[in-house]
């Protein structure tokens, strides 16, 4: 799939003349950490429990986005951004207050939380402001663009427990949720129509609720919050 997108773009970096609009196909990968945070189980029956401070691990992060900056007004644009990021949670060992089984409840106490594999994809609408340094007629949008990013994306999320004595494995769930994201980024041509591209960004995943299994087979809501801090870089064709 990277590389047909690779080739789309070469394509349009071959076929397309300058001209006063500034439309913008963006292509990057990178790598994503994600703030700890608790995992709250609400269980149909007495499972209920919080793992407190939970780690996830790095996550490659990729995606792609098109939109254009508007002529009268070239430092504004808008993007349409696909984003999917690997969050996932490996073994560890965590303090946990409830009733993580039917029947045993403890305090602040050690347990093995086992391993999770997460999946978010998420979809917006951004916002695009940016720096038009070293204009020319062949880039009126300058030749090197600093600049910022927000948007309101839609977030789904996917949770699978893998190594777990607490959960059933394999037993996973999808939710839909809704986040915000800010960013800010350094583009600068290479070629005529080419540019590279580093950005940084924050993304924040409102809680998420898993419909799961616990070790009981009872049916539980695993619930928790994703903050990703993600680095990228990418090709951008502007034509």
């Amino acid at each position: 799939m990277k590389t047909a997108l690779l080739v789309g773009i070469a394509c349009l970096i071959l076929s397309v003349q300058p001209c006063s609009a500034e439309w913008f196909a963006d292509v990057y990968s990178g790598v994503s950490l994600t703030d700890k945070h608790d995992f709250k189980a609400v269980s149909t029956e007495a499972g209920h429990a919080t793992y407190k401070d939970v780690e996830f691990d790095k996550g490659l992060a990729y995606g792609l986005r098109f939109g254009r900056y508007f002529d009268a007004v070239p430092f504004l644009g808008l993007g349409v951004d696909y984003f999917s990021f690997m969050p996932n949670v490996g073994a560890q060992s965590v303090r946990v207050d409830g009733c993580p089984f039917a029947g045993t409840c403890v305090t602040n106490t050690k347990i093995t939380l086992g391993s999770y594999d997460i999946s978010t994809m998420s979809l917006s609408l951004d916002v695009f402001l940016r720096l038009p340094l070293f204009r020319s007629a062949d880039a009126p949008g300058g030749r090197v663009q600093p600049y910022v990013l927000g948007g309101a994306p839609v977030f789904v999320t996917s949770l699978t427990p893998r190594n777990t004595h607490l959960f059933r494995n394999a037993d996973g769930g999808t939710d839909i949720a809704f986040g915000y994201k800010g960013g800010a980024g350094l583009a600068v041509y290479v070629v005529k129509n080419l540019m590279i591209f580093a950005e940084y960004r924050f993304t924040h995943v409102n809680e998420q609720s898993f419909d799961v299994r616990d070790a009981s087979a009872a049916r539980t809501s695993l619930r928790t919050e994703l903050q990703s801090h993600t680095g990228l870089v990418g090709l951008s064709a502007r034509w």
